[in-house]
């Protein structure tokens, strides 16, 4: 008996604590997130799995760098160190969370309809909330990546249908800091109220690839904005929270952009077809009233009655003059929409595209280069900058 160690009860804890943070430095942890609770910023709450629960804590500090925010009932991969601790006089362990991944399209889907469901009892995505698009912006805010053809496309596309000023707010559009910098340009283009509507759009991917577009605290910002919000995500058949909550979903980039600006062609052939429309109208209008003036004078010529006829010229000449009125009226907003249809068309050309530091590729044809697969090596390019043309040699290295 005397050959057994002995310890204190602070012995045993102080060992147990060393031996369990030597040995599990760093470990992955998978299981299911229950019981969170948000104490100061700091999060606890169990992993579970078929049999046992293990306790764990995400500091305040580790929070904003989560690649997923912990919700109760998904499945998750964790990463941290095991780390002994006292509460009270009684010893236990937890899991220090470092990182917390999804892993698998199972767990990702579980976890998109357990936030729609949720947000979707709060009515965030009712129509009465949605706003009305502007029928003509005069500036555009866009928050994507600045690279790819993504950008590229929305522009090209607004300029071929109805030139309009284009502000670009360059983010992330997946990985950790995605969602921040989103809702970072939401905040700059509120803020600065510098345009009429805003596009948020990304080209495709998996559903890993868009995470950031089904993050809560996108959702509940994109909600309260004040400027119309245009969702652009992925292809035709990919959905995130976003297209739910956004003012318009759009199936693609360039239907975005489509959808947001008409095409000027369209838009003069139905002003002028306007035009004649009512010239005509007021031209049937006068002559009928024309028609009803002279069998009144007839009935007057024959009865004599000179004050009735006096009557009824006066309201003739009030009438005339509210219909020239009215044509007056009209020609005057016509010449103001031409008026802003022109301004629009000199000041947003794609020189001051060019000025925002993009450049345009052409082939020594003069047709524009989208995608490097059409560079052939050694090929002779021409870059387009805003003050002059130069030629370049493409040299590839493989």
């Amino acid at each position: 008996m005397n050959n057994i160690p002995e310890f204190s009860v602070t012995e045993i804890s102080n060992l147990t604590k060393n031996i369990l943070e030597e040995n599990f430095n760093l470990i992955r942890v998978k299981g299911e997130i229950s019981s969170l609770k948000n104490f100061k910023g700091h999060l606890y709450f169990s992993i579970k799995d078929d049999t046992h629960i293990l306790n764990a804590v995400c500091w305040a500090s580790k929070v904003p760098s989560l690649e997923v925010q912990p919700e109760d009932g998904i499945e998750i991969v964790a990463e941290g160190k095991i780390s002994s601790y006292s509460k009270g006089s009684i010893s236990s362990y937890q899991l220090q969370i470092n990182q917390i991944e999804i892993k698998g399209e199972g767990a990702l889907l579980k976890l998109f309809e357990q936030r729609k469901k949720k947000l979707e009892r709060e009515g965030l995505f009712l129509d009465q909330y949605k706003k009305k698009l502007p029928l003509l912006p005069k500036n555009i805010g866009v928050i994507t990546s600045p690279s790819g053809a993504v950008i590229m496309d929305i522009i090209d596309r607004i300029q071929a249908r109805f030139p309009t000023n284009i502000k670009l707010y360059p983010t992330s559009v997946q990985g950790v800091n995605a969602c921040k910098e989103i809702i970072e340009g939401l905040n700059y283009f509120e803020k600065k109220k510098n345009v009429n509507v805003v596009i948020i759009a990304r080209g495709g991917g998996g559903i890993e690839d868009f995470i950031p577009f089904n993050e809560e605290k996108l959702i509940r910002r994109v909600f309260e904005h004040k400027i119309p919000i245009i969702s652009a995500i992925g292809h035709e058949t990919d959905f995130t929270l976003l297209d739910f909550v956004a003012d318009l979903r759009a199936a693609t980039p360039t239907a975005a952009a489509e959808l947001i600006v008409p095409e000027l062609k369209n838009l003069k052939e139905k002003l002028n077809y306007l035009s004649k429309n009512l010239l005509q109208k007021t031209k049937y209008f006068i002559n009928n009233n024309i028609k009803e003036l002279k069998n009144i004078n007839s009935v007057l010529a024959i009865k004599n009655f000179k004050k009735i006829s006096l009557h009824y010229s006066n309201i003739i000449k009030n009438l005339t003059r509210t219909i020239n009125f009215a044509m007056i009226s009209f020609l005057k907003l016509r010449d103001a929409d031409l008026e802003i249809i022109n301004s629009s068309l000199k000041n947003l050309n794609i020189e001051n595209t060019l000025k925002r530091g993009f450049v345009m590729l052409k082939d020594v044809n003069g047709k524009f280069i989208k995608t490097s697969k059409k560079l052939e090596k050694n090929s002779l390019v021409n870059i387009q900058f805003y003050n002059e043309l130069i030629k370049a040699n493409i040299k590839i290295k493989k």
